[in-house]
């Protein structure tokens, strides 16, 4: 190979213009900064946002506990939900880059609708009384703020499966350095994204709690434009992966395929099963993949039974196989989204009952107390990357120490662990609450400082830096190349539809505990309230789901991974053809 050939990269990637790309003037950790930095923005205005959304609801809008933890349980599951349009589009029609810039420019102007809701006196109810008089917003002030916050919903959740997955295209896996610098990519990924939500979580909501709601979004709007047009300066650096079709049509195709040929036998010969040249995959930016006998009655949609039949080919067939072999799993991760809900729901109502001063000048805004989970989520981080792991890999021999279903069910034990702590806090604040009478005081200040929420919070940012980032990273991994974006968006799924979930035990549970005269365990007043029901009640239940994921762990079989603990190892080949080989010869072998 000539050197200015030695210097393209091998993955295939190309610039905005569809042309192969040197890599030394793109991609890496320098294209990422500008990536990350956007990213870093977002998670600020996230954050920001929804850690205070419950306090704004109550505080603002004055809706009651139950009503305000289920509104902002049903948005935060709409934001996490919407990654799968959000993969469709990109796949389908625009492609990652053109998809990002388009749910980006939706998201800076519904910052900006939010900041007029929460500016405009017009749009927002009068503050109550001293005599505790609340006047509850009307339909049109109360339309206007949710329209901003399902405009911020949707366009959030569609860059979220693109944004990801443009900083891990940055790298070229094919690469020895650039792989092993992708392989800590999700982690410091992970940990920028932490960062942005600290900021948003202290001085995004301490502006909002002490100064003004609408200058704190009028300042996120702000470092939302600045970030934007910061990204838009680095599209020299930017590598991008062709576009390969919508992976849903081609699975659709492939499920369809085998119930028309589900009463035909398969050959024993897998090359009697119907594929192309590799040379079509490589100009669709797609890998060819080679034939398994994992779910062999999935091969049914690779044969041609009559002469018009228009068959699957292998390649669709593997792709999803593999998208199936990780559903079963995604179902055992989407329950620990639900207790990550209590961080900005029920746990930082605890919080608005305990006392928050330190110093006599200075009160802690109740939501500013998840910044523990967040700073316990990046120490967690750094401590995992830089010295677990290299611990670990000299007794597995694993590249990442311990392997990604591993390092998922520890997240998986420790969130149990923090709603174990979270019940034994609540019985503290309770017994605490009886002995001085409080219990009939819904305004009433606990005598005990919110730093006894550490525990729960702490806890649950250790099991994020197990949990969420092994999940980004399974899902990103184990999906086919050319479904990468959708693998990102079941991340983000898990997410919305534990959200939802939320909403519906938590309705569930007001409505059998409250029912035949009997009082709710969640009651408008916190004080006489019964959250650590509440709290065991989920930890039972993720208990039971971490039995499940453990079960399905065992007989799981790693795409990519080389460690055999939960599974044994097969080995598939893809074709992949360097980008400034357009021949299609000289062809790599892959083990995933």
């Amino acid at each position: 190979m000539a050197a200015d050939e030695a210097e393209m990269v091998l993955d295939g990637s190309v610039d905005l213009r569809g042309k192969p790309v040197v890599r030394e003037r793109t991609g890496g950790w320098r294209a990422c900064s500008l990536i990350i930095g956007y990213e870093f923005v977002e998670r600020l205005a996230f954050a920001g946002v929804w850690a205070n959304l419950v306090v704004y609801l109550t505080t603002k809008l004055h809706e009651g506990t139950v009503s305000s933890a289920r509104n902002s349980s049903n948005w935060n599951g709409t934001l996490w939900i919407t990654p799968l349009i959000g993969a469709y589009i990109a796949d389908t029609y625009l492609g990652r880059f053109w998809t990002f810039i388009v749910f980006s420019c939706v998201y800076i102007l519904g910052m900006g609708i939010l900041t007029l809701a929460q500016t405009l006196k017009s749009l927002r109810p009068p503050e109550c009384t001293p005599n505790e008089i609340c006047h509850k917003a009307s339909s049109l002030q109360i339309g206007i703020f949710y329209f901003a916050l399902y405009i911020l919903a949707v366009a959030s959740g569609g860059t979220k499966p693109c944004i990801s997955t443009i900083g891990a295209d940055q790298f070229d896996e094919f690469h020895p350095k650039e792989k092993l610098r992708k392989s800590s990519f999700f982690n410091w990924w992970i940990f920028v994204v932490f960062g942005g939500s600290v900021v948003g979580q202290t001085l995004i909501v301490y502006i909002q709690d002490n100064i003004s709601w609408g200058l704190a979004s009028g300042i996120i709007t702000g470092a939302l434009i600045i970030s934007y047009i910061l990204f838009m300066i680095g599209i020299p650096l930017y590598r991008h992966k062709v576009r390969a079709g919508s992976p849903l049509k081609r699975m659709a195709k492939v499920i369809s395929r085998v119930i028309q040929n589900w009463k035909v036998q398969v050959p024993t010969d897998a090359s009697c099963l119907y594929e192309v040249d590799r040379k079509e995959y490589l100009s669709q930016g797609r890998y060819p993949i080679g034939h398994t006998k994992l779910m062999r009655f999935m091969d049914k949609a690779a044969m041609q039974t009559t002469s018009g039949s228009n068959p699957c080919t292998v390649t669709d067939v593997e792709e999803t196989k593999l998208v199936i072999r990780i559903l079963p799993i995604w179902l055992t991760l989407i329950f620990p989204s639900t207790l990550l809900t209590q961080s900005a729901t029920l746990f930082i109502k605890q919080g608005m009952t305990l006392n928050r001063h330190m110093g006599p000048n200075f009160q802690i805004p109740p939501a500013s107390i998840g910044v523990f989970l967040q700073i316990s989520m990046l120490s967690s981080l750094v401590l995992y990357d830089r010295i677990l792991v290299p611990v670990c890999r000299r007794f597995t021999g694993n590249p990442r120490g311990i392997t990604i279903l591993q390092r998922m069910g520890v997240g998986l034990v420790l969130y149990t662990f923090s709603m174990v702590a979270a019940v034994i806090t609540e019985m503290k604040r309770l017994d605490v609450v009886k002995s001085h009478g409080l219990a009939d005081d819904a305004n009433a200040i606990v005598p005990r400082s919110i730093f006894i929420l550490l525990p729960e919070f702490s806890v649950m940012g250790i099991a994020e830096a197990f949990l969420e980032v092994g999940k980004l990273e399974f899902f990103y991994d184990q999906a086919p190349e050319s479904m990468q974006s959708l693998g990102t968006s079941l991340y983000a799924a898990s997410l919305g539809v534990g959200a939802f979930l939320n909403s519906v035990i938590l309705t569930a549970v007001n409505n059998i505990t409250g029912g035949g005269g009997h009082q709710s365990w969640i009651l408008d007043n916190v004080n006489a309230s019964r959250f650590h029901y509440y709290f065991a009640l989920l930890a039972i239940l993720n208990t039971l789901n971490y039995i499940f994921f453990l079960t399905l762990s065992c007989f799981y079989t790693y795409k990519r991974e080389t460690s055999q603990v939960f599974g044994e190892e097969y080995t598939k080949s893809t074709d992949i053809a360097p980008s400034n080989n357009h021949n299609g010869d000289g062809i790599h072998e892959g083990i995933q």
